[in-house]
């Protein structure tokens, strides 16, 4: 298992069913100011085929003045709008997700450094166990988003793991 800095996730055990893909930031605005977008929107898509395989759940968040969406998921996926730069300010993602109990949280999009380290931070504030995906996270500034990742490794985990979705698919086939 490549997730850092613990094997994800931290009780050893992933159940699809409690396991939801998070999709934060995926708007015309963030596409247009992030790096390469449609590398991680297709890290993203395959993320959510693997996840919905596997009996979990996808939910994409739209932010308020965002922009038209640039990934909107299939029939079946949850949609959830927020207000601010975390999925989780001023909308239903929280219930949404306690609604369905799903609690172990992979996290991708656009806006690595903002949208999905603020939506990691809140989840993780919450309860959720939360896995950042690195290939399916297109950050604003390569360096800023380096420094978002290995932030979130430190002391052993502070918002939660770091992994790909190779490593989710191989945790989900295990």
């Amino acid at each position: 298992m490549g997730t850092s800095p613990y094997p994800w996730p931290y009780d050893g055990d992933l159940d699809p069913r409690r396991l939801a893909l998070v999709v934060v930031g995926a708007q015309g605005w963030w596409a247009e100011r992030t790096v390469d977008p449609v590398g991680a929107l297709e890290a993203v898509e395959r993320a959510a085929k693997v996840v919905r395989d596997a009996g979990g759940g996808v939910v994409v968040v739209h932010r308020d003045g965002a922009g038209p969406p640039v990934f909107d998921g299939e029939a079946g996926d949850v949609a959830v709008r927020c207000t601010g730069m975390s999925g989780f300010a001023g909308g239903p993602l929280d219930l949404r997700l306690r609604r369905e109990g799903l609690d172990h949280l992979a996290i991708g999009g656009l806006g690595l450094e903002t949208a999905l380290y603020s939506t990691m931070g809140a989840a993780n504030d919450r309860g959720y166990e939360c896995l950042a995906l690195a290939d399916a996270a297109a950050p604003h500034d390569r360096a800023a988003g380096e420094r978002a990742l290995s932030s979130i490794t430190m002391s052993g985990g502070i918002f939660g793991a770091v992994g790909t979705t190779s490593d989710l698919l191989e945790l989900l086939l295990a």
